[in-house]
């Protein structure tokens, strides 16, 4: 028999899954959806904007809130989410009904990542990383799915193929998630008051955010600036490729590597581990671009970097209480993107050559190592908490 602990959970990765695809649903199309609701690109272009400018807005209020009452505030993420992703159905071809529907589902999400952690500690506290590991998982394929189908769906459909699935998935995980939540609880704090300074003065989550903002940093220029760099030497043309590679290997990462990592309590050792040798893959590019050395380091880099997210993750549900777990990972999360979204209006002063691009993204995951050697040893920290 089902319990209604695993209902709640399938319901939160389905969810999650549907909230990434809501995000770039319409990115792989930009030009013929904007043609087909006679809006200029850059307009639909802006509804994926949509999300990383509320997750800063909002990532640590909605930290703050999922700590004072957990449950009301993950069922409000999930309930943004779904709203915004079946609301689509009913006016598909109205760009500013769809963009209120974006907005629904943009100001869920941060409830929701944000909800990872202090979800697992709750309800899987054996089983803590293995679960945020899940939920990371279904984080990126949501994103994955959503880029990687969207040109043919639309083309095979129009607009009604190309949302359908993101609001059945939105639909059947808000149910799923609904016929669960009683086993959440009652969960508010009565009388909380948190401080910023009750997440923002403890070192080891300024540290583990600003490794993860500068491996974020490194992911998405990677993503976003990689074509027209090699375009500088007549390699443009597999970049896509080479990026969905790295996606690929990454996933099965995050799938094998991070709980058996956790069980060791080797987190420390695997970043000081995988950050040098991601650097030294990008050393070698500025000197040598081939396209067999670029599909090569960038599919070791994904199989080695995307497993650090839950990693991560799962350094704030060992090392801090439960009462403000959803705060310092919200905190941790606008440290990351602060970084992120800094350094990518940095890289487009790189990518006149392919030389110097490699040279930056190596300078930025070196800047990472030095973090990594100042984190604490999480084996020391298990010895503390023990």
């Amino acid at each position: 028999m089902v319990s209604l602990k695993h209902l709640i959970l399938v319901g939160f990765v389905l969810i999650t899954f549907a909230s990434q695809a809501i995000w770039v649903t319409f990115s792989p199309a930009v030009t013929l959806v904007a043609d087909e609701l006679d809006v200029s690109p850059e307009l639909v272009g802006y509804l994926a904007v949509t999300y990383p400018l509320f997750f800063l807005i909002l990532t640590i209020p909605s930290g703050v809130l999922l700590d004072r009452n957990f449950r009301f505030w993950l069922f409000f993420g999930a309930l943004m989410t779904f709203l915004g992703g079946v609301g689509r159905v009913f006016a598909f071809t109205n760009y500013f009904f769809l963009l209120a529907c974006q907005l629904l589902s943009a100001v869920g999400q941060p409830f929701l990542l944000n909800g990872f952690v202090p979800f697992a500690s709750r309800l899987y506290e054996r089983r803590r990383s293995a679960v945020i590991s899940v939920l990371s998982l279904s984080m990126y394929l949501g994103t994955v799915f959503a880029l990687s189908a969207g040109y043919e769906l639309y083309t095979s459909g129009g607009m009604i193929y190309l949302i359908a699935p993101s609001s059945l998935i939105s639909l059947l995980g808000f149910l799923l998630f609904l016929s669960g939540m009683n086993y959440l609880g009652a969960d508010r704090v009565e009388g909380y008051r948190m401080s910023l300074s009750d997440v923002a003065g403890r070192r080891d989550l300024w540290l583990i955010g600003i490794i993860l903002g500068l491996g974020v940093a490194a992911f998405d220029n990677l993503a976003t600036w990689l074509q027209p760099a090699l375009e500088t030497v007549s390699l443009g043309k597999i970049a896509g490729d080479a990026v969905a590679l790295s996606i690929v290997l990454g996933l099965a990462g995050v799938a094998l590597i991070p709980g058996f990592v956790a069980k060791r309590s080797a987190r420390t050792r695997y970043m000081r581990g995988i950050v040098p040798l991601i650097a030294s893959f990008f050393a070698v590019l500025i000197f040598v671009q081939s396209e067999l050395l670029v599909f090569l380091f960038l599919g070791l880099s994904g199989l080695l970097m995307l497993p650090a997210y839950p990693l991560i993750m799962d350094w704030i549900g060992r090392f801090h209480e439960k009462s403000i777990q959803g705060s310092a990972t919200g905190f941790v999360g606008l440290v990351s993107r602060a970084i992120s979204v800094f350094l990518m209006f940095v890289a487009p002063y790189f990518i006149y050559s392919a030389r110097a691009y490699f040279a930056f993204l190596t300078v930025v995951v070196l800047v990472a190592f030095l973090f990594t050697l100042i984190l604490p040893d999480d084996r020391k920290m298990e010895k503390i908490h023990s």
